[in-house]
């Protein structure tokens, strides 16, 4: 009767066994629509890295753009700076003396008012006078015997 006993028990336990690895085996291989969730999951995963990848490009090539033009932006603004330093220097050989230069340097730059000229200026004056005078018809070379 104990072997009877011990091969039903051993029995029991065999089932018991082959029906635990079927039930863990139909639980961790999962129906095939679970299974193409996870395809879709680790694709939509798959391309998000590659769009923040490729975002990550972009927003680096733009700053370091930014980088650059600020670079040269203040390139531009130390040579105004420089040009206006610069200018206060009078130069090797000036072009006029150095009291004309510093009366044009301080002048007051106003733009001239236009003025009306209602009379002529005297060297065109509506007589005639000094070498224009004597009269209209006598021709320039006259023989005068």
């Amino acid at each position: 009767m104990q072997i009877a006993i011990d091969i039903i028990v051993f029995a029991l336990g065999l089932i018991a066994g082959i029906g635990i690895m079927i039930i863990k085996i139909r639980m961790t291989s999962g129906s095939p629509q679970t299974k193409q969730e996870l395809n879709n999951c680790q694709q939509e995963n798959a391309q998000l890295k590659q769009n923040w990848q490729d975002n990550l490009a972009a927003f680096r090539s733009v700053a370091t753009n930014l980088h650059e033009m600020s670079q040269h932006i203040d390139n531009q603004i130390e040579d105004a700076e420089q040009l206006l330093k610069d200018d206060k220097q009078t130069p090797a050989f000036p072009f006029f003396s150095k009291e004309a230069t510093h009366i044009l340097a301080n002048a007051n730059r106003k733009p001239r008012d236009k003025s009306n000229l209602d009379n002529q200026p005297l060297d065109y004056s509506g007589s005639a006078s000094g070498v224009f005078k004597g009269s209209i018809n006598t021709p320039i070379n006259e023989d005068r015997t």
